[in-house]
């Protein structure tokens, strides 16, 4: 087994992070039948990629000649790696930007068995066919290149990580007001319903003057609830913007269990009026 420099284990990194990307925006884009630029970055790096690439080379490597070892630590390891990365992600963000929830063998919708499976067998392929060719062409590399190209890549990924979690933060706090104000417009819709079924079920028993405070009270309940969904529609036309629509591409099956609702409406908003801009 080569022993790789640290310069030549992030090129290794950020090769098979485009790898990733192109496997994953072509597959996703055949399902949704449609182009997808697939992945958290804007850039054509999928990181969950070349961290699982990385890890399977790393533990499967010193045991490439044994193709159940490798099978088998090729499912264990990356497994834990996307389980992680999607927790850490949730409790970052309040989204999934992936969701197994309703396959077989799922656990808490972050990994599955189907997805566990093709590990496995990514895994073969990579340390027996992939990796190969791309290793001695990194090892053949003069090490001044080397560093050259890591030092450029890492510049554009770092920033590129930077301005996507920003992104990524605002989405979470556009969901988050997004929540209150519907929050609030059910509740004013409830009160605005209990007085109105007031007023009906105590109509003649109520004095002028008390069902005058009582129209009163159904109209400033009506303005509160006005008022309220056109602060929730102004919240949808101004978070209306490219990286928001951006993050929402990229993850067609994003979901969220705190921000549902707001979610689902943001989505539909933005397919609404300039999905495809």
């Amino acid at each position: 087994m080569h022993i790789y420099s640290l310069e030549q284990w992030l090129l290794l990194f950020y090769i098979y992070c485009f790898f990733g990307w192109c496997f994953e925006s072509a597959y996703v884009s055949l399902l949704q039948r449609h182009w997808v630029n697939r992945g958290f970055l804007r850039a054509p790096l999928l990181p969950i990629y070349g961290s699982g690439a990385l890890c399977i080379l790393l533990v499967c490597l010193p045991v490439k000649d044994n193709p159940f070892a490798v099978f088998v630590l090729g499912i264990i390891f990356p497994t834990l790696l996307e389980y992680v990365t999607g927790y850490v992600m949730e409790l970052l963000f309040k989204m999934r930007y992936w969701d197994y929830t309703g396959k077989k063998g799922n656990i808490n919708g972050y990994i599955c068995l189907q997805s566990s499976i093709a590990w496995g067998f990514l895994s073969l392929l990579l340390v027996n066919f992939i990796h190969p060719p791309i290793g001695r062409w990194v090892e053949r590399l003069p090490h001044l290149i080397v560093l050259i190209a890591v030092i450029i890549v890492s510049c554009v990924f770092v920033s590129d990580v930077v301005v996507s979690f920003r992104a990524a933060f605002n989405l979470r706090h556009v969901l988050e007001e997004m929540e209150r104000v519907r929050t609030q417009l059910d509740e004013a819709r409830v009160q605005l319903d209990l007085a109105r079924a007031e007023a009906r079920d105590r109509l003649e028993e109520l004095g002028e003057d008390i069902r005058e405070d009582n129209r009163r009270r159904q109209k400033a309940l009506e303005e509160r609830s006005e008022l309220l969904r056109r602060e929730f529609a102004r919240r949808l036309e101004h978070q209306n913007r490219y990286f928001n629509r951006a993050i929402l591409k990229a993850h067609p099956s994003a979901s969220s269990r705190r921000f549902a609702g707001s979610l689902r409406q943001l989505r539909e908003e933005l397919e609404k009026k300039n999905w495809k801009k």
